[in-house]
This record gives C-alpha cells, structure tokens and sequence, in this order.
C-alpha cells in the first residue's frame, strides 16, 4: 500500500534535479574559503569542494563537479540553499555600498558644497582628514600622480557609509 501513496518521478527529472545540485556544487566551490566553512557540511564533502577548488583540468574539474554533486544529493540541502542566498544578498549590499562610495567620492571632488552635505549625512566622520584627503586628490589629478590619495578618499567614505 506504501507504494501506492508514494509519487511517481521521471528519469528526466531526477536528471534535471542531479544537475542542479551539481551546478550549486559548482557555485560553492567558486565561493572563497571563508565563505564555504560558513556552511556545515560533513568533512567528505568539504574534501571535495577544497579538491574541485584545487583542479585545473576542464575534465578533471567536471568529474569532481559530479562527484561532488552525488555527495551533495545525500544531504538536506535546504540550510546550504538559504546560506547561499545570504552569501548573494551580502556581495549585492557590498556592490551597493561601493557604488555609493564612488558616487560620493566624484562629488566631494568635483562639488566643494557636497563636504558639507556628507558631514552632516555622517557626523561621526573626522572632518579634518576628509578635506585633507580632498585636497590631496585634487593636487593629486592636477598634476596628474598616480591615485593614491583618490583610493585613499574611496576607501575612508566606504568605511563611513556602511
């Protein structure tokens, strides 16, 4: 009677679902590995993706991609899934945050009243340093020196914007 209950399922979809598990395999081995020993897998598969990781050969790589794919098929995937997803959301805010940045440095180079806009957005920002780093840029592009303080003025507003 079990049998009966239990739902019929295609050679094709079982495929279908083998390769999406693989080409998730795939994704997580393409993650750095901070961000893979942030999911709790068993230590066959963490082997696994650290050797998908380590191979160079195209034909070598996809075997593993499908080895590593059976391993995966075994497991509850569900929390790797959600995992993944913080792992996206996260670089998307990272995106963000640097296109804020860049749209903020262009402004406080190009447009002296956008100081005055940025410190009051963020009044914990040191003052001082924030217009001395402006000011190095813009000798910085006068004279047309290689953009260490323009990186410099990136990389502070990036800091004050998060």
């Amino acid at each position: 009677m079990d049998e009966e209950n239990k739902e019929f399922v295609s050679k094709t979809e079982l495929k279908k679902d083998s390769k999406k598990i693989q080409a998730f395999g795939k994704k997580i081995s393409e993650l750095s590995s901070e961000e893979i020993s942030s999911f709790k897998f068993p230590d066959t598969i963490l082997k696994a993706i650290k050797d998908c990781k380590s191979i160079k050969s195209n034909v070598a790589k996809k075997r593993q991609v499908q080895y590593l794919g059976k391993l995966l098929r075994e497991i509850d995937l569900s929390e790797a899934y959600l995992r993944m997803d913080q792992i996206n959301s996260n670089s998307q805010l990272e995106v963000r945050n640097n296109h804020k940045a860049e749209i903020w440095r262009e402004r406080l180079i190009q447009d002296k009243d956008a100081l005055t806009e940025f410190i009051e957005l963020f009044p914990d920002i040191d003052r001082q340093k924030i217009r001395q780093l402006i000011q190095n840029t813009h000798k910085e592009i006068q004279g047309s020196n290689p953009p260490k303080y323009y990186r410099q003025l990136f990389k502070y507003i990036k800091g004050h914007i998060k």
